[in-house]
């Protein structure tokens, strides 16, 4: 940005502070999960045994955090990720909702990463 765009600004500015931002728009969406992780639909790719945080919601339940590492990365679609840093408590309930679902929205296992 050019000095003359920096003096013409009419509000003050922080500059060096902690601040941090989350998207909400693109929302990345799950296409599919499973115990060991999940297939993420998102625009940004990331790279090949990257390591990510996520936030996830089971359904109206309360969301948690999990470390995630990118295993394969399909351009335009999206990321496998695997599930690294997951606590017991987390686990279980994603074992819980795969259990429960719809045995129609099943798909086979196979290995996707």
């Amino acid at each position: 940005m050019a000095s003359d765009d920096i003096n013409r600004r009419l509000e003050p500015r922080v500059v060096g502070e902690e601040i941090s931002v989350q998207y909400l728009s693109p929302v990345p969406r799950v296409r599919d999960l499973s115990t060991s992780g999940f297939f993420i639909l998102d625009p940004r790719l990331f790279q090949r045994g990257e390591t990510l945080e996520f936030r996830l919601t089971l359904g109206s339940a309360k969301p948690f955090v999990v470390t995630g590492m990118v295993r394969r990365v399909e351009p335009g679609v999206g990321m496998a990720i695997e599930f690294i840093r997951i606590d017991a408590d987390a686990r279980r309930r994603v074992k819980e909702f795969v259990s429960r679902s719809d045995p129609k929205k099943v798909s086979p296992s196979r290995n996707d990463f």
